[in-house]
């Protein structure tokens, strides 16, 4: 169940486009100026075979802007009294004026998220809402759900880049000790290297005996 507001002095018959293809449980209204002549013929035909429900609105004149006024106002009465319908309908203004989107980025302010713009029912029906916040407004609630879930985990402090470098290397079996061989005992050198220095022998303080001396002597002086 959707709701068309159709701004007839700004979009003329280009905004009924797509008119023929609503379903019977949609309504749309027609704000045009009293007097008007700007619908046409065809266009009376296709009201009349329309099975959406169609009302034109006579605004009172007057004033600057009082048709986009009182077309808000209708739009907002709408909006109180289907609140809370399941599923929500969508309330959607056919126009190319963007003074409408101002109105409709407060309202999304205090919630109503279900009120558009699109420059004819056709767009509409295919999506196409005009006003650069309207057409990112999907982007936009996905981004904010991906904030709330980011709130909701635990903050992770993030790691340094050698910390990573070490978390991606496999786990490397622990080397087992190596065992030192026993240091080798130095032998001693050999009895024939080692040069042992002898005393030197002292002169002999052995007396000779005084008879063989004499003997001797005695032979000297007596030769034969």
């Amino acid at each position: 169940m959707n709701y068309y507001y159709i701004d007839f002095e700004n979009v003329k018959t280009a905004g009924l486009k797509g008119l023929d293809s609503l379903p019977s449980c949609d309504t749309v209204k027609i704000f045009a100026k009293g007097g008007s002549d700007q619908l046409k013929f065809n266009d009376v035909k296709t009201l009349m075979a329309a099975k959406a429900t169609v009302a034109i609105e006579d605004v009172v004149t007057g004033t600057k802007n009082a048709l986009d006024f009182q077309l808000l106002a209708d739009l907002m009465i709408d909006c109180v009294k289907r609140a809370g319908m399941s599923p929500a309908p969508k309330f959607i203004i056919i126009s190319a004026d963007h003074g409408y989107d101002p109105a409709i980025t407060q309202m999304k302010k205090r919630s109503v998220n279900n009120v558009y713009r699109a420059v004819s029912i056709k767009d509409a029906e295919n999506g196409n809402f005009a006003g650069r916040e309207q057409k990112q407004a999907p982007k936009q609630a996905a981004k904010q759900e991906q904030k709330q879930a980011a709130k909701q985990e635990p903050k992770q402090t993030p790691k340094k880049a050698e910390d990573q470098k070490q978390d991606e290397k496999p786990a490397q079996p622990a080397k087992k000790p190596q065992r030192r061989a026993p240091a080798k005992k130095e032998t001693p050198a050999s009895a024939e290297a080692v040069s042992v220095e002898k005393p030197a022998k002292k002169p002999s303080t052995r007396r000779v005996h005084s008879r063989t001396i004499n003997k001797a002597d005695k032979q000297d002086k007596n030769p034969q």
